[in-house]
């Protein structure tokens, strides 16, 4: 696997999955957690657009300029609460998001495989080498753009009849 080109595509293709996720899909739906543990898909488009703007990007840097400096952890459920994740506006967030990204992606381009090594010391993880932030990001990426798909998935539970049986394990419901 060539890792860089990878994680970039990976990256770069973000932004038109969630436009086409979340294309014409009202505000109401938009606000409305799937079930009480679930996160609605404007609270995981804040999750990701605080990602981009204040998480990402910094760790990215701190890495590359200072090998060894320390990354500090986060409580992504304090932010949820105290930023009111649940209340924001569902197209600023995705815009803030997709602003950020635009910013991002020029300078992730210039990464070079020699840097992959570099680390910084996670508050909660501890040593953390670029290559394992990176992937980190596309990783969470992928995971949020599927969770989002995962959401809209359950507007259509109730509706599924004797069908519900086949996707209990991508609502993760357990019997």
């Amino acid at each position: 696997m060539d890792f860089l080109p990878i994680t970039l595509q990976t990256l770069a293709s973000t932004d038109a999955s969630l436009k086409a996720s979340l294309a014409r899909i009202d505000r109401d739906a938009l606000c409305t957690k799937p079930a009480p543990h679930e996160w609605s898909i404007v609270e995981v488009l804040c999750h990701i657009r605080d990602l981009e703007v204040e998480v990402f990007p910094q760790r990215t840097e701190i890495i590359r300029r200072n090998d060894g400096s320390k990354i500090q952890g986060f409580d992504e459920q304090a932010w949820a609460r105290e930023r009111k994740y649940a209340d924001a506006d569902p197209e600023q967030a995705l815009d803030t998001f997709l602003s950020a990204r635009k910013k991002n992606l020029p300078v992730l381009r210039q990464i070079q495989a020699s840097e992959l090594e570099k680390t910084g010391v996670h508050s909660e993880f501890g040593k953390m080498s670029l290559r394992e932030l990176l992937a980190d990001w596309a990783a969470s990426d992928l995971v949020h753009t599927a969770q989002i798909q995962r959401i809209r998935l359950w507007r259509f539970y109730p509706d599924l009849g004797a069908f519900q049986k086949y996707f209990k394990t991508a609502l993760r419901i357990k019997e």
